[in-house]
């Protein structure tokens, strides 16, 4: 098959599969007008949602390989192959001005990746008319990147630059001070950017290798979001995907909760940062039936000026801003809360108004009034963050990653089905005074201690 595009190059792609030696897409189910199918062939999942307010289409894969799979001595391996998989695979090489960077731009399409703890995922966003280009591209570089030394070298240069722009900051290393602590005997704990001497130490075959046992179509979901039916996913799926050989199934295992520490404070030494405190509390992984109580329970904390801490610290000069998330995740999460100030003298009354928060909603629960809004809230959010292809790719791409796609096309019924009840209960039972970590700047230069 040849494609020509405009000015570019001529690029011949690989020959494709004929549809009827191609493993067919077997429907597997239908949630929230999302179809999901798998090739039988290879084991790849494949999503549909139908998108039709503009003619273009988001493809996307995401692996699931994150950097809680990166091997002891090689933390930050999935990042950095991630980069590396923009460098050119066999049929579409940089070198011959035929990579994803050199084609895909040339006809306005948007292409990046992310990488995160569970997961990988790999997006362009491109006219209709441009998808079986993009579904060459991710379908060639899913088999054969070309992972060059003279490449690697350049890219490990920028990640480590990078490495060092985050480690000069200090909200990035208080969150990460964090995490290690709340993290301490589990993969979580290590930045998804890695270790500085890790970096170093990865080479072209441990780059390869970490590709063959995790960038396979058993461990992968090919997400189509755009103006197309069903008919051209599989067409689509049967061209560019359905011949790569199945290389095993999707790695299901997840690490055992890490033990947490009865209780953690964690001093993070800065010299010019915001005082701040943060609060992290344990949670359950992203899909257990307490983490949408808790998602509602953050906006009851944090979620904007009729939140509690708003009213408690910020209205009241306390503090200049406040925050409260939960962290979905494979295995298990964090709850946590912040707050940002500008007397470096008050660390102990804002220490003491976020447990004094917190200790409220456990003892006494949230009132009906309070709970009807910040649902209203969390549905409005949940709708804007849904707001074209690429958004609801990104939001179909963590739930995946959380370990079921489907959570993305129900949790509108999840969340209003959470009760009062419910929001009390996980408060008492997860956000406890005698398991948490509490983080704040201290005055100096350094690292945590």
């Amino acid at each position: 098959m040849t494609i020509v595009h405009g000015d570019s190059a001529i690029v011949d792609l690989p020959a494709e599969p004929t549809l009827a030696a191609a493993s067919p897409l077997q429907p597997v189910r239908r949630v929230g007008g999302i179809d999901e199918y798998r090739s039988a062939g290879n084991g790849l999942r494949v999503l549909h949602a139908p998108w039709h307010a503009a003619p273009v289409a988001v493809l996307m894969l995401t692996y699931d390989v994150g950097s809680r799979h990166d091997p002891v001595g090689r933390k930050g391996m999935s990042h950095l192959l991630e980069h590396m998989m923009f460098k050119g695979s066999r049929a579409f090489d940089r070198r011959k001005r035929a990579s994803i960077l050199d084609l895909l731009p040339a006809v306005g399409a948007k292409v990046n990746a992310t990488t995160w703890l569970d997961r990988t995922n790999y997006f362009d966003l491109v006219p209709i008319a441009e998808l079986d280009l993009a579904a060459a591209i991710e379908a060639d570089r899913m088999c054969d990147p070309l992972l060059d030394a003279d490449d690697l070298e350049v890219e490990r240069a920028i990640v480590l630059d990078e490495f060092d722009l985050r480690d000069g900051d200090p909200n990035e290393r208080l969150a990460q001070a964090v995490w290690s602590a709340a993290f301490a005997d589990h993969p979580y704990a290590v930045p998804v950017i890695g270790v500085r001497e890790d970096i170093l130490a990865i080479s072209r075959e441990d780059l390869r290798e970490h590709h063959r046992r995790y960038c396979h179509p058993g461990n992968a979901t090919l997400t189509i979001v755009g103006d197309l039916d069903t008919a051209r996913v599989s067409a689509i799926v049967a061209a560019h995907f359905a011949g790569i050989p199945a290389r095993g199934n999707a790695d299901a295992h997840v690490p055992a909760p890490p033990t947490h520490p009865a209780r953690r404070r964690v001093d993070v030494a800065s010299s010019d940062a915001m005082p701040m405190v943060a609060l992290a509390y344990p949670i359950p992984h992203g899909l257990h039936r307490d983490t949408d109580a808790l998602e509602l329970l953050a906006l009851v904390l944090a979620g904007g000026m009729l939140s509690r801490l708003h009213a408690d610290l910020v209205a009241l000069g306390l503090a200049v801003a406040v925050s409260a998330r939960v962290s979905r995740l494979r295995g298990p999460g964090l709850f946590e809360v912040q707050a940002a100030f500008d007397d470096a003298a008050a660390f102990d009354r804002v220490e003491r108004a976020l447990l004094a928060a917190v200790a409220r909603i456990r003892a006494q629960g949230v009132d009906a009034d309070e709970l009807a809004r910040v649902k209203g809230q969390a549905r409005g959010q949940l709708l804007t963050s849904r707001d074209g292809p690429i958004a609801i790719a990104m939001q179909l791409n963590e739930a995946i990653a959380a370990g079921d796609w489907t959570s993305y096309a129900t949790a509108s019924e999840r969340l209003a089905a959470v009760s009062t009840q419910d929001v009390q209960r996980v408060a008492a039972l997860h956000l406890r005074d005698d398991a948490h970590v509490l983080a704040r700047f201290v005055a100096g230069s350094g690292d945590a201690a």
